[in-house]
């Protein structure tokens, strides 16, 4: 029977992946192929990344230390001016992925073109031959032999290239999720799933590393050789299972189907910095920078203690991996119960605990493996939690601006490079303290650590202060989540509100489908029926009733009535936990429909009708008005606007109206005079034209792709041009809306407001079509399932040919 139960749970599976293999289930976004795609591609995704991180320049990386042999101080010079210039670089990147227009979307065309210039980039590092530069140029330049300068502009140059490819290939690959569904719980599922699949990476770096070690480096990981014969293998599989990434996923943003993309650099960056919620995520980050000083002790105790072998220290990795595996795998559930926030912080804190737990015996390899294990067991729950909180904060950022920015997220938290610049000082100092530099009078810095060759007893005495670093940045990493408040309900509640602006956008463009249109309907009214509705009370589960009776005189019966009365107890448990979570969950939807509602009637508020008001006012001067503005009068509407009151929380957002429309104006004068002046026409670049030339690049990637599968190269590559002509094209043009909208900012809003206005007042016109439309939909559905069960019993019924044919 047990036999028999499994393989039918078996076959429901099959079915259920089948089912679900190319359409989501009812209220999920990603079917099974593109989740499969996405995680199990992800191995290769993460074996570039694995190589970018290990080779780009930081205070604690170990190759370009230990293994190539620059020394710290050098290091961090390197780092410091790469850090410098990773500034613009960052900015390039943001500006790219936030105006990305195509079919690819905003980051699956970046995994490809990112990612194979970052594998080749790896290879260079750890081939080039630095040892025979020392032959070729002989003699010294500023106390340092000149084949020492050559292998330091060489790690400057992969460094820096580096820095632009691999960060562009890390932020495709990981902010990918962001736009794969708006669902966070979804989202923190599939980052589980990924998580897990996506360690194998790593895991087997970390295996087969020491092993070849072992063999061609005499157990010495800080040998080049190492990395030599892995890192190819690695690039290689790396970039053919990101292809199965790219070609197997699709983006989906919530925003209506005719939003155009028009982002002006300044705009993002400044909408960026006014979202609280990536202040204190980023800060979070800035604060943890000593944390990572831990990363390199078990390497430290194995290479310079000679505690194991390489196939020991492979063996303990295997172990550590197994950590992070369990992490990952419950952490959804645990998001699913506490929330992101009470997750992150109770992980952060015991993450604490598991690194002060390592000073107790540094010298013994196994009790720092025992605490490393516990350490990635908490941090790996902090991988899904972590990704998940930035794309929720995207979401928040999306609906405060508009637009959905992404890329400046990373563009405006290199402003913290400025706080690591100085801090990531911190280590080499201390390294330096210990004798670990360049000229110590060993062949490498860090040799000095050795307990046969270097100085006796320096190692024990370095890991504690290591050890004492990394717990006070862990420490300090916990403390800005205690200050984050964006909770799930706040998420789904902003979800909702992006699915209202996008589908009543939609509806005006005449784009909305009739299953848009009837759950645009039932999300109105059901956010009217229950922001009225009265809460529940929430009661949670009482103490055990007294169900138990004694009754010694007959022990049968006693036995009998507590067995029944354990079940009786255990069956009012189960039913007062279900009506709390109900309860809980009817409550929230209450709050949730509110926050909707208040979208739907913001222009029936006293700002609403103000704000229609002063947009009415604007629109009926005309373009005009913007070359008409006067520089000192704007100076004084500020000045007065912030005199305005701030009691209340209605005079706050009139005071905070005030400020920004009159700062707008000032804005738009400034960005008018510099691009159109007295010499150019002010008006809006031709919207048409834009759209074109998009559907001509839509149109050449489908050509490409055919000539490609036809084996036409020639045919491909006059593509190829042709689509780089109209990409060049419509980039002038989007350049053209992007000066336009800052020079015109305070009309398009007035225009984009009183367009809003339009759309949420067609409500009772768009309800008058919900019966007609959901039996049309219903009609599309049936027959799309009846399409996938023919499609299903002629598959299975294949299948069943072929196995006959076999007997």
């Amino acid at each position: 029977m047990a036999e028999k139960g499994f393989v039918q749970k078996a076959k429901g599976l099959i079915d259920t992946t089948r089912f679900y293999w190319k359409e989501p289930p009812k209220g999920k976004f990603m079917p099974i192929k593109e989740v499969a795609a996405y995680a199990f591609g992800g191995i290769g995704a993460y074996f570039i990344i694995q190589l970018g991180s290990t080779l780009i320049v930081s205070t604690t990386n170990i190759i370009v230390a230990n293994a190539i042999g620059v020394g710290p101080f050098h290091s961090y010079i390197i780092y410091l001016i790469a850090t410098i210039l990773n500034i613009p670089l960052t900015a390039v990147r943001a500006n790219m992925v936030d105006n990305t227009r195509g079919k690819g979307g905003k980051y699956r065309p970046y995994l490809l073109s990112m990612g194979i210039p970052t594998a080749l980039i790896a290879l260079i590092y750890v081939w080039f031959p630095y040892e025979q530069m020392y032959r070729l140029f002989p003699g010294q330049v500023f106390g340092y032999d000149k084949g020492y300068w050559i292998k330091v502009a060489v790690v400057f140059a992969c460094n820096l290239a580096l820095h632009f490819f691999f960060n562009f290939f890390r932020d495709a690959y990981e902010n990918l999720i962001h736009v794969l569904s708006p669902n966070t719980q979804e989202r923190t599922d599939v980052l589980a799933v990924k998580a897990v699949v996506y360690s194998l990476a790593p895991s087997i770096m970390n295996i087969l590393n020491p092993v070849i070690a072992k063999y061609f480096a005499d157990n010495n990981q800080t040998n080049l050789i190492v990395y030599r014969i892995t890192y190819p293998i690695y690039a290689v599989i790396g970039i053919a299972l990101t292809i199965v990434v790219w070609a197997n996923t699709k983006e989906k943003i919530v925003q209506a189907k005719t939003h155009t993309i028009q982002i002006s650099f300044m705009d993002s960056l400044k909408e960026v910095a006014k979202n609280k919620y990536f202040w204190i995520i980023a800060l979070a980050g800035w604060l943890g920078f000593l944390e990572l000083a831990y990363a390199n002790i078990l390497l430290y105790n194995q290479s310079y203690g000679h505690t194991v072998d390489g196939n020991m220290y492979a063996l303990a990795w295997t172990i550590i991996g197994n950590a992070s595996l369990w992490g990952m795998l419950f952490a959804p559930f645990f998001v699913k119960k506490f929330g992101k926030k009470k997750v992150l912080i109770t992980v952060n804190l015991a993450n604490v605990v598991c690194i002060l737990m390592m000073i107790v015996n540094v010298r013994s390899f196994w009790w720092l493996v025992a605490c490393v294990w516990a350490n990635y067991l908490f941090g790996s729950v902090e991988q899904i939690t972590t990704p998940a909180i930035q794309a929720d904060i995207r979401d928040f950022q999306q609906y405060k601006s508009g637009e959905r920015i992404d890329g400046m997220f990373a563009a405006v938290a290199t402003i913290g490079n400025v706080v690591t610049l100085a801090t990531s000082a911190v280590l080499p100092a201390i390294q330096e303290k210990f004798g670990i530099f360049e000229g110590n009078g060993y062949e490498k810095p860090f040799d000095i650590l050795d307990i046969t060759n270097g100085q006796e007893g320096l190692l024990y005495r370095f890991l504690p202060a290591l050890i004492i670093m990394a717990a006070v940045g862990a420490f300090l990493n916990v403390v800005p989540y205690f200050f984050y408040d964006f909770d799930e309900k706040k998420q789904k509640s902003v979800i909702r509100v992006l699915q209202v602006r996008a589908l009543f956008e939609d509806y005006a463009n005449g784009a909305l489908k009739n299953r848009q249109l009837v759950e645009a309907i039932d999300l109105v009214n059901n956010a009217r029926e229950m922001a009225v509705a009265e809460p529940k009370a929430v009661v949670k589960l009482e103490e055990p009733k007294g169900y138990w009776i004694m009754q010694p005189e007959n022990e049968r019966v006693n036995l009998i009535t507590k067995a029944y009365y354990s079940a009786q107890e255990k069956k009012g448990k189960k039913a007062a936990k279900k009506a709390y979570r109900e309860a809980v969950e009817y409550n929230d939807e209450i709050e949730i429909s509110k926050f909707v509602c208040d979208e739907l009637d913001k222009f029936e508020s006293e700002l609403g009708k103000h704000k229609l008001e002063v947009y009415r006012e604007l629109l009926s001067q005309g373009l005009g008005f913007i070359d008409n503005i006067d520089k000192k009068q704007i100076k004084f509407e500020i000045k007065q606007a912030k005199k305005l009151p701030k009691g209340t929380k209605e005079e706050k957002e009139f005071r905070a109206f005030a400020i920004k429309f009159a700062k707008s104006k000032r804005t738009a004068k400034k960005a008018h005079d510099k691009y159109y002046g007295t010499l150019y026409e002010f008006k809006k670049p031709d919207m048409a034209k834009l759209t074109a030339l998009f559907d001509k690049e839509d149109e050449l990637d489908e050509a490409i792709y055919e000539a490609n599968q036809a084996g036409d190269k020639q045919r491909a590559k006059a593509l190829i041009a042709e689509k780089k002509a109209i990409q060049k094209e419509s980039k002038a043009l989007m350049d053209e809306f992007a000066k336009f909208g800052r020079a015109a900012k305070p009309y398009n809003d007035a225009e984009k407001f009183l367009k809003q206005f339009e759309n949420y007042s067609k409500f009772d016109e768009i309800a008058a079509l919900y019966d007609e439309a959901k039996a049309e939909a219903e009609k599309e559905e049936r027959e799309a399932e009846e399409e996938r069960e023919r499609k299903i019993a002629a598959e299975k019924a294949e299948l069943e040919a072929k196995k006959k044919n076999k007997k």
